[in-house]
């Protein structure tokens, strides 16, 4: 967005660009003072600012719902008389949004790697100052090494997983795959974590099989993904169902569970890397954080897409479609 004023500040000129980002119709604002045409202060700071020097650079966040970020150059014209400033005006939401999800994925991999090695660390050390000798316990801190140890092995795969898929790298099969093959796979490899629960873990859907166009250990990974989850967070005597069906040219797959529901607040972010909405209670449940992530890049990689409907007390169905074969 470009905006150009006089020396009394009334706007001399201001493209579509700026009317959009500050909310203004620019054919208006013509011979207008900038305070009456948009009565937003960060952005009247930044000029009051930029006084000060032949040219400034200002970050400002607007006085909006969306919570927009602007970055505001504005460059005085000394030699002009009709034009003494000139406010550049750039968007820089999306490039803020993405520096904060990038610095909160450090810090939770962070987080999430240090966790199991101090719990393998503390156990190797208290075996090496003599539990080792220790006939009631010794068995039990290698145990427990062992299921930290596993816990950083699977978050280290899906790390790498999500890194392949993202970057291009992966390389799928793309072929006609059986949506019933991989749903009765997918129920078979989940029953004995269900039985163990005494939930009711049951596939449903068309009485004809289903061809969709996706990598076959693709399909499966996002099935146990969305399965398993459904399982953890379903409490005793519940109940998951995979439900399945045609949508014009794609196949819809939903998982329901009746589990606690999501809030509607988390419900945005619940496909993001690491994110989690009772974190004490998903690392109890042993999740590495990023199952969700890799179900959203597989789907998408297949040309398909995930959603999630949920309301607390009322459970979850997560719903991808995915293009007939």
């Amino acid at each position: 967005g470009v905006i150009a004023l006089d020396d009394r500040e009334r706007i001399v000129l201001a493209n579509p660009a700026a009317g959009q980002l500050l909310g203004f119709d620019p054919a208006d604002a013509i011979e207008r003072p900038l305070l009456e045409v948009t009565r937003n202060r960060p952005v009247l700071e930044a000029l009051a600012f930029s006084k000060g020097a032949s040219s400034q650079y200002m970050e400002v966040e607007l006085d909006d719902d969306q919570n927009r970020v602007i970055g505001v150059n504005a460059t005085l014209l000394s030699s002009e008389p009709s034009t003494r400033c000139i406010l550049v005006l750039h968007d820089l939401t999306e490039l803020r949004r993405l520096e904060t999800l990038r610095q909160e994925f450090v810090a939770n991999v962070s987080h999430e790697l240090k966790t199991p090695l101090s719990s393998i660390k503390a156990y190797a050390e208290t075996l090496l100052n003599g539990a080792i000798n220790d006939g009631e316990n010794n068995r039990r801190f290698v145990a427990e090494i062992d299921e930290q140890a596993e816990r950083l092995y699977e978050l280290i795969l899906d790390l790498l997983s999500i890194a392949r898929i993202e970057s291009g790298q992966q390389s799928f099969d793309i072929s006609a795959v059986s949506l019933v093959d991989a749903i009765d796979a997918c129920i078979s490899g989940n029953k004995a974590a269900a039985d163990a629960k005494e939930i009711s873990l049951a596939a449903q859907g068309a009485p004809v099989d289903l061809l969709v166009s996706a990598d076959d250990e693709g399909l499966r990974q996002i099935l146990n993904n969305l399965v398993d989850n459904a399982i953890k967070y379903t409490p005793h005597y519940g109940r998951v169902t995979v439900n399945f069906h045609v949508d014009g040219s794609a196949a819809v797959i939903e998982v329901r569970d009746t589990g606690p529901g999501i809030a509607a607040e988390f419900l945005p972010r619940v496909f993001e890397r690491f994110y989690r909405v009772d974190k004490a209670r998903s690392r109890e449940l042993g999740g590495t954080g990023l199952g969700l992530s890799i179900v959203k890049h597989l789907a998408q990689a297949f040309a398909g897409n995930v959603d999630v409907v949920s309301e607390i007390g009322e459970g979850a169905t997560f719903t991808v479609r995915l293009p007939l074969a």
